[in-house]
This record gives C-alpha cells, structure tokens and sequence, in this order.
C-alpha cells in the first residue's frame, strides 16, 4: 500500500500545482513585437492588422465629398451620399423604417480588394454598410463604390439590408476581424456591450494569450532558467 499512498500523494502535488498556476492574459502584439521586431514589421502593414481599424483619414480608402457636395452612389432607388462633416466620416441612406437619415462611420473593415464601413447603433450594434469601396487600382476597375447586391438592393426592412440582423457586425463578422472579442450580447435587452483586447487580428488571436509567456521570456533576460516556461503552440490557426 506505500505505492499507492506516493501515488496520491503525487497527484495531490500536481493538482496544488495545477491550480496554482495563473491563467495566461493578454498582453497585445506591441508586446510581443519588443521580441520580435521583425514578425511585428511584416505583420503592421498586413491585411490581418488592418482588419478593423477606427475611421481616420490614415485609415479610409472611399471617396468622400463635402456636408454640401457629398459623393453620391445610386442602386436602383437607393441613393447613398458620402460625406465629411466636423472631422468625421458620415453616411447618408435609408435606415430601418426607410427614413433618410445621416450616420458617422466608426470602423473600416478590411484594406484590399475592397474596403467596408460600420455604423454604430444605440443598441451597441455595429452594422455593415451594403455599398463598400472598391480599393483596387482604376485600371483594374477599382477606386469606386460598389453594392453588395447589385442587381437587387435590398429594402429596409429586409435581413440582408445594411440595417438588418443579417448584417450585424457583432455576429456575423466581428470574431474574425478582432483580437479577443467579448461578444457582450444581453438576449433580454435585446443589446451589444461588444469588446475586444485589439482591433484586427494580432499576434493573440492565434498565438493565444501571451502573458506567460512574456515572463518567460523577460526571466531568461535576466538569466533565470527556472521561471516560467511557455506552453506548447496551442495549434490554434484559425486566422
């Protein structure tokens, strides 16, 4: 019975270690590129770091006009005007109900061969706007807006219409497009609290929380080898 009372004494050492062990955490991808410098340089002008990005001049690709004389697009009946008005980029189309209204624009999504926008909604909805730029040099046919559904827009109050469930950000398109996304979707409410650890797909979006592995790595700097080690590659490419 000695071999039977070391062997729970064992596993009585591992479970204490094992739940000692503190959860990895994000860290963000400048962290990690302070290691490595030359995997961040290639990665910063990627279409992965570019997936989401705030809606700057940096940033935009669209043609944009004036509040007075915005860019207009026409789809059928559906006249979208784009425009810039106190420094923000701003959309004027049909909403839900149908009414023309105007909206700023929070995030481009992507960089090539086509650029989208995202509205914001107050029930913390991001939706996709259904005409998006398309970012291909002109002699290719690109440096132009375009619609999603050309030969058929569709109307408000349809699913597939920008301002429709089907083209809710948040679900559809937002855990490809972010570093750590928290969904934060209140099914009583009806409502997004949305959130996420980084815009775009960074180092963590694969590679997993890096946290320990950051202390790993800044102990052996200083010359411990009994620190903290990494784990295997969780094998999570998905990107």
């Amino acid at each position: 019975m000695i071999w039977l009372g070391l062997l729970l004494a064992l596993f009585g050492l591992l479970g204490t270690g094992a739940a000692a062990e503190t959860p990895a955490a994000p860290v963000g991808s400048d962290v990690c590129g302070g290691c490595h410098a030359e995997q961040a340089r290639r990665w910063a002008g990627s279409h992965h770091a570019r997936a989401l990005q705030p809606a700057t001049p940096q940033t935009v690709l669209g043609a944009f006009g004036s509040a007075d004389q915005p860019v207009r697009f026409e789809a059928g009946e559906q006249l979208t005007e784009f425009l810039r008005r106190d420094g923000q980029y701003r959309v004027r189309t049909e909403g839900a109900d149908g009414q023309r209204r105007e909206y700023a624009i929070a995030h481009t999504i992507g960089v090539d061969p086509l650029q989208q926008y995202l509205v914001t909604w107050p029930d913390g909805r991001l939706q996709t706007l259904g005409v998006a730029w398309d970012a291909r040099p002109r002699s290719a046919g690109g440096q132009r807006w375009f619609h999603l559904y050309p030969g058929d827009p569709p109307a408000p109050g349809e699913p597939t219409h920008w301002s429709g469930r089907a083209q809710t950000w948040n679900v559809m398109c937002a855990s490809c497009h972010t570093t750590g996304l928290r969904k934060g979707y209140d099914p009583a409410a009806d409502r997004y609290a949305s959130r996420w650890d980084e815009p775009g797909v960074g180092c963590e979006a694969c590679h997993g929380a890096g946290s320990r592995h950051v202390a790993w790595a800044r102990s052996r700097q200083r010359g411990s080898v009994a620190a903290i080690r990494p784990r295997a590659s969780r094998g999570r490419w998905r990107c």
